[in-house]
């Protein structure tokens, strides 16, 4: 008896029927579900690459900007640029003795330049006789190769 009504109870077709309904409604939640956080993901996804395009284009302009200033900075640095300005401004060269240095404590001294100043009470002409003012690329790249290869002269 207790078979007869299991099965009864099973194969009913009102059974069957909600059984079908429930699986199509569980069907067309789950890909719901799915579709809504597909649609969440590429929504972040989206989102993500705006900022970082947003991002890259005020890099773009920042980098702009940097060479912008640099160029003018390198304008404006030119030795005859700043002769002008100097002259606009009022300033002019040193007369022999006017120029005196002020010892700094602390202060390791390199190379010490050499300066000549002509003395026909004229401005002085201040010419510096360093040899990195008067060495070509060339000769510079190959002092410092020699210099770098020595360790391994004798290998």
């Amino acid at each position: 008896m207790t078979e007869s009504l299991i099965q009864a109870y099973s194969n009913s077709p009102r059974r069957q029927k909600l059984q079908i309904i429930g699986s199509i409604f569980m069907t067309i939640v789950i890909a719901a579900v799915m579709l809504i956080l597909y649609l969440v993901v590429s929504a972040r996804a989206v989102s993500m690459g705006r900022q970082l395009q947003q991002a890259k284009n005020e890099i773009d302009q920042l980098v702009y900007l940097s060479v912008n200033y640099r160029n003018q900075i390198a304008v404006l640095s030119r030795f005859e640029v700043m002769e002008k300005k100097a002259i606009e401004l009022g300033f002019r060269p040193p007369y022999p003795g006017e120029v005196f240095y002020v010892p700094v404590s602390g202060y390791e001294q390199g190379i010490q330049p050499h300066f000549e100043t002509v003395g026909d009470g004229s401005p002085a002409v201040i010419n510096v006789n360093l040899v990195e003012y008067h060495e070509s690329l060339i000769d510079w790249i190959g002092r410092k190769l020699t210099s770098f290869l020595r360790p391994f002269e004798g290998l």
